[in-house]
């Protein structure tokens, strides 16, 4: 859902469910971030070279960092909702509540702003 609210579109999703490398519907930059988050996801990045190697050609430090911490918050969570078999909402339930959290691509920018900014708007 928070993918869609954020403007994926369902050709992108059924990409992601083939290979999206050879898709067309990804730039070079999200192909390298979705190697990245594939080989930390199956516990492969520190044997992954060429991911790595992508993601420091095209990304810098602080970025990569940032990337890898919301990689690695999502594997989280993902891995204590399997453990503790929690039992997620149901797809209808999720479709109810898209566009009323008020999640949208300017609105992560604007937090993600203040954050850099040490809370400042």
């Amino acid at each position: 859902m928070l993918g869609q609210a954020l403007g994926l579109k369902n050709a992108e999703f059924d990409a992601l469910q083939g290979d999206y490398r050879e898709s067309p519907l990804f730039s070079e930059k999200e192909k390298a971030v979705l190697a990245w988050s594939e080989a930390m996801t199956n516990n492969t990045a520190r044997r992954d070279g060429p991911a790595w190697d992508d993601l420091r050609r095209l990304f810098n430090d602080a970025e990569i960092v940032e990337i890898s911490l919301a990689c690695a918050m999502f594997n989280m969570i993902n891995r204590l909702n399997d453990s503790f078999r929690t039992e997620l909402e149901p797809e209808e339930y999720n479709r109810r509540q898209h566009g009323a959290v008020g999640v949208t691509p300017a609105a992560l920018e604007d937090y993600a702003c203040r954050i850099c900014n040490g809370g400042k708007a």
